[in-house]
């Protein structure tokens, strides 16, 4: 096979590109090799980019199938401006391409809720394969040798549903996805592993804590039906980045989430990120004698998770340090009174979301002084006062307790001034605000009488 062809140039057959590589092996002849070649690389600022190391990593994870239950399937937590998503794209085109397999299949793409975004991604689809001669569509659609490309919103799966065959579901900055239909994005994809066996490809810059993405890094391994890769900017220094563009984005507060994996920063704004890393120090986990001590809980059983924070204060006044961070999914109720009671024998006072009495009642009737707390009279000052302990570093918080720093890092105001958890699971979050505000105003909380 010889194809030298400038971009833009128009191939006469496409049925040339039958059995062509995606990217040329070691030993091919370079531009005479593959499909990248033939429809013309990639760019950036006017200039042709290669398939970088990084992005052959994801070819051949999709390609892989060793672990069958991963098979054809990958999660990509990536940093902006890696051209993963385009990469996506140019692989679907060849699989359309380099044979017939797929002809009369369907290939879906899955976008944020704005038909803008998914007519943009097929506009840059039909761009790829522009010097193959395809045939004008609408703009949601794209039709490769016989296959049906088609962008979805994230708010209108319904159509996707009732597919014949799909050969190929990518869901491009899922993270991003309202929290409603992340989960509900992820269930159609993969409802059709055992029907038509697609490729799935996850493919995000992480977004808030206790999101898709999150979820699915935390599952065992043993358990998550993909390759999970962690792309941060790093992989694509001295590629696809300059070190000069690295150093003026680090100005951002949303650098460390942007182009480091990290969940939520620079999103938030009760809990700045910068004050949140100075409140954050190793120190001993082991609890101090004579130290005053709370455990705030934050009872779940249905979507939520049930969380539990223990704060310890040595000296009255003094800093506060965070002794315990835990969350649990979906628990069943007898499990977690264990655990509370076990964290109580240490801890003189529980206070409880008050919006779960049941919990309650059963914890006093062990024997725990468990104190029912009214959010609804008490959350604005619980917000206020926690906000001005990390501001005025009076609370220190161990890096092992990374999940609680993202829930505090991405926190946003709502219209009333209480954390807005339309956006982002705030369960340990909302065991810090009662722990805080306990200590700081010496057991001033407005509590319901049991």
């Amino acid at each position: 096979m010889s194809l030298d062809l400038p971009p833009g140039d128009a191939v006469a057959d496409p049925a040339d590109l039958k059995g062509i590589p995606f990217w040329p092996g070691p030993h091919a002849p370079f531009k005479k090799c593959c499909f990248n070649h033939a429809v013309g690389l990639p760019s950036k600022n006017g200039r042709q980019m290669p398939i970088f190391g990084y992005e052959r990593r994801i070819v051949a994870a999709l390609a892989k199938k060793k672990d069958r239950a991963k098979a054809r399937h990958v999660w990509v937590k990536k940093a902006t401006g890696l051209g993963v998503t385009e990469l996506m794209l140019r692989y679907m085109a060849w699989l359309c391409y380099k044979s017939d397999e797929f002809s009369g299949a369907q290939m879906c793409i899955v976008t944020g809720p704005n038909i803008e975004l998914a007519k943009g991604l097929i506009a840059r689809l039909k761009e790829i394969c522009r010097p193959l001669q395809i045939e004008k569509t609408k703009e949601t659609v794209a039709i490769l040798n016989g296959c049906r490309v088609e962008a979805y919103p994230s708010h209108h799966l319904d159509a996707m549903r009732a597919l014949a065959r799909p050969a190929f579901i990518l869901l491009d900055e899922a993270d991003f996805f309202p929290s409603k239909e992340q989960q509900n994005a992820r269930a159609v994809a993969e409802r059709y592993i055992a029907k038509s066996d697609p490729y799935i490809a996850l493919v995000s810059t992480p977004n808030l804590p206790g999101g898709l993405f999150e979820s699915i890094e935390k599952e065992p391994e043993a358990g998550c039906i993909y390759h999970r890769l962690h792309l941060s900017y790093r992989v694509g220094l001295g590629t696809i980045y300059t070190k000069e563009e690295i150093d003026k984005a680090r100005r951002s507060p949303s650098f460390e989430r942007e182009y480091n994996l990290k969940y939520g920063y620079g999103v938030g704004n009760i809990f700045p990120y910068q004050l949140v890393d100075a409140c954050s120090e190793e120190y001993g986990l082991a609890l101090c004698k004579d130290a005053s001590r709370v455990l705030a809980v934050d009872p779940a059983f249905g979507s939520s998770n049930f969380a539990i924070v223990g704060i310890e204060q040595p000296a009255e006044g003094g800093l506060m340090y965070v002794k315990e961070a835990r969350e649990y999914q979906r628990p069943s109720p007898s499990a977690m009174l264990e655990v509370v009671a076990r964290f109580a024998r240490h801890y003189p006072t529980v206070l409880v979301d008050s919006a779960h009495p049941g919990v309650i009642k059963d914890l006093l009737e062990m024997g725990i002084d468990a104190r029912p707390v009214l959010f609804s009279k008490e959350l604005q000052e619980m917000t206020s006062s926690a906000s001005a302990a990390v501001k005025e570093k009076a609370i220190r918080i161990h890096p092992a307790f990374s999940d609680l720093q993202y829930q505090l890092k991405a926190a946003v105001f709502n219209d009333k001034g209480h954390p807005d958890k339309t956006r982002l699971k705030f369960d340990m979050g909302d065991c810090l605000l009662m722990a805080v505000h306990y200590l700081r105003n010496a057991g001033g909380l407005y509590v319901v009488e049991a």
